[in-house]
């Protein structure tokens, strides 16, 4: 049964259409996991190239040629050029062919065109930062999926099969979703590295280089993580808001940039509102003088 189940994925082929960091990442963890990833096509054809000496693969030369003779198509490109590259697709056979893109943005329904050809369409998006195209593959199997897309025929989907094929994490999610779920990306992603500038400049302007302040702050950042990940976010609360600590926070405020102020108050009130889920009697009025001093009351 298991050579049987060998053969029948082997035969099944993925092709990528944008041979950038996600799918070249993408292609090489899928090959190591024994999917058959057949090659690349790309604008650029030196991009492709790269992309393609990376994991072995073909050079495919057209769209024509990549949907011609794969299975399952990736669509691995920058999210405005998503709807272009499938009604290309869609003029060409993708009847019974399952067409993917990557983006955490666009709901499967921004490949309408391939859905009314015959194809079936997915959004599966990889909840991870790709930095560059060679991303450790111990990195790539600790790699989370959303998935988004046609499963009427859950038992015996293609797209699913993959999925439970390289045994990364995923979970399914709806069409609907997709603006908040891409916003909870970011707020987790990019605004807290916005978030963390910030506290780095403050270090910055003691003196510290920008390097030498992420090395001085990166294990309390780690830490935090680390916390969070094994004990959620109330059990893993720090600092003067959850303490209590009014005075240190009024000196905050009295240092504090104008521009940054507003940040750091609504962090805080975030802050507070998680402390009080502990139930702790006996902080409410410390936790009342906290709130006052942030909404700039009299105290």
């Amino acid at each position: 049964m298991l050579y049987h189940a060998f053969r029948r994925w082997y035969s099944i082929k993925i092709g990528f259409i944008g041979p950038g960091k996600a799918g070249v990442n993408l292609a090489r963890y899928f090959l190591q996991q024994g999917l058959n990833v057949s090659g690349f096509y790309g604008k650029t054809l030196e991009n492709t190239q790269e992309a393609c000496q990376m994991t072995a693969t073909k050079v495919y030369k057209s769209l024509k040629e990549i949907v011609q003779e794969n299975d399952i198509l990736w669509i691995t490109t920058p999210d405005d050029t998503i709807p272009a590259i499938d009604y290309d697709i869609s003029k060409l056979n993708v009847k019974g062919k399952s067409i993917c893109h990557a983006s955490g943005s666009l709901p499967s329904t921004a490949l309408q065109f391939s859905k009314i050809a015959g194809a079936a369409v997915y959004s599966i998006h990889p909840i991870y930062a790709f930095s560059h195209k060679a991303v450790d593959f111990e990195e790539l199997r600790n790699m989370k999926f959303s998935v988004e897309g046609d499963f009427s025929q859950e038992d015996d989907n293609a797209v699913l099969q993959m999925m439970r094929k390289i045994e990364n994490f995923y979970f399914i999610r709806n069409a609907e979703t997709s603006a908040a779920y891409h916003l909870a990306n970011v707020f987790v992603s990019n605004l807290t590295l916005a978030l963390l500038d910030i506290g780095v400049a403050y270090f910055q302007e003691m003196g510290l280089s920008e390097r030498e302040a992420i090395f001085a702050v990166m294990p309390l950042v780690k830490g935090n993580i680390r916390n969070i990940e094994e004990k959620g976010f109330v059990s893993s609360l720090t600092g003067p808001v959850p303490r209590g600590d009014w005075k240190t926070v009024e000196r905050h405020l009295s240092v504090v940039k104008n521009e940054d102020k507003e940040i750091y108050k609504e962090l805080s009130l975030r802050l507070l509102e998680l402390a009080r889920k502990k139930g702790n009697t006996e902080m409410a009025d410390s936790y009342e003088k906290v709130e006052l001093c942030l909404k700039g009351w009299e105290k």
